[in-house]
């Protein structure tokens, strides 16, 4: 997952049904009021708008190399975007319901489902890791979940040893579906760079544990713990975490370059970092699930706690809880970015209006942040 990524989201819309009291028949049909259809009419315009700004300024990236994959741009209740860019891989085009592997958005639902079983008595956030690990080093035993969901444990990050250092790792260990356990052997014996608590530095090594600590406590594994408890819940059903399982037809492959395939890892490596897989919409149902609590997974506090800004984490923002924030007030921006070999991805959403953005891309280059903040100011 690239560094400068810190990798966010997008969330789902839940419609509802509403029953209208009966009115007597008076024999006689009431017009639509002036006012209502004029303000609905504007509203489809300003949508159209929006949708041919939008899929301009993508296919001119498209033209220009820059830009390959699926976005979904929702303002409140309104899809304004919702639709897939050049080719997925192997004949296919990109759509909107094409899968892509999201990196270190990831981290999001890694979060959300420490919370959870937080809410529920099974943990605390400031206990210690070793409390949950059997195979826990020394070094580690004042760190606490807390300093591990704010990348302020000091844990050497193991994706800074490089896809080729990562290579050799699985080579030495013969297997290219690490466990859980395997990934943890890739920084269990780093020394510590800074004492824990002190200061801020991403590390994707902090979110491997975690998800062996959500494991543990839920008695289950990390992504089937994901799919009961958040994504079937919030009808997320094309999201999941399935290590080492083939590919689906509707699976984008990543492109290192333009025209060159990359050299992907397993989703496994990054498990609870990194290794989840997405679709825009489902991306969306989950920005919906953030800004309005529906449906109610958890509790508006331990919503709250997921989406509080923590701490300074330069350049970019503030980081929470596997979340990023930029701004205040009405200016407030949730986000976050992922990036693994073949795959770049960015997901936001702004609480003053309502508005969610996804872009999952299977260009390595992609520039999700850049596309997103574009797409963002076009929103109508």
């Amino acid at each position: 997952m690239r560094r400068s990524g810190v990798v966010l989201t997008v969330a789902a819309v839940v419609a509802t049904a509403c029953t209208a009291a009966p009115v007597p028949d008076s024999g006689t049909t009431r017009a639509a009021s002036p006012t209502l259809a004029s303000t609905r009419a504007s509203t489809e315009a300003s949508t159209e708008a929006s949708t041919r700004a939008m899929t301009g300024y993508l296919d001119g990236l498209v033209r220009t190399r820059q830009f390959r994959g699926s976005v979904e741009v929702r303002l409140g209740d309104r899809v304004l975007l919702s639709r897939g860019f050049d080719t997925a891989g192997n004949g296919k085009p990109n759509g909107p319901d094409t899968r892509f592997v999201i990196g270190s958005i990831t981290k999001q639902f890694t979060a959300l489902g420490v919370l959870l079983l937080q809410e529920q008595g099974r943990l605390r956030v400031r206990d210690r890791v070793c409390a949950y690990l059997p195979d826990c080093p020394p070094a580690w035993r004042a760190i606490t979940l807390d300093q591990l969901l704010t990348h302020t444990s000091g844990l050497y990050n193991f994706t800074d040893m490089g896809p080729d250092g990562g290579r050799r790792f699985l080579a030495r260990i013969g297997t290219r579906t690490p466990s859980p356990e395997q990934v943890t052997e890739m920084f269990a014996g780093r020394p510590l760079e800074f004492a824990p608590g002190t200061r801020f530095k991403y590390s994707n090594s902090g979110y491997v544990l975690l998800g062996r600590v959500v494991e543990k406590v839920a008695g289950q594994d990390y992504g089937h713990f994901l799919r009961k408890e958040i994504f079937e819940p919030l009808g997320m059903s094309d999201t999941g975490y399935t290590p080492g399982a083939p590919p689906r037809p509707d699976d984008a492959i990543g492109y290192a370059t333009w025209q060159r395939t990359a050299d992907t890892f397993d989703t496994s490596v990054w498990f609870a970092a990194g290794g989840i897989c997405s679709t825009a919409p489902d991306m969306a149902r989950w920005n919906d699930f953030l800004l309005t609590g529906s449906p109610a997974l958890v509790d508006q506090d331990t919503l709250a706690d997921l989406l509080r800004p923590r701490l300074p984490a330069p350049p970019l923002g503030q980081y929470g809880y596997g979340i990023m924030t930029r701004g205040s007030g009405a200016a407030t921006v949730h986000f976050h970015d992922g990036g693994v070999p073949g795959f770049a991805s960015y997901d936001e959403i702004r609480p003053a209006d309502r508005l969610s953005v996804t872009v999952l891309s299977n260009l390595e280059s992609a520039d999700g942040f850049e596309v997103s903040k574009t797409l963002a100011l076009m929103a109508k």
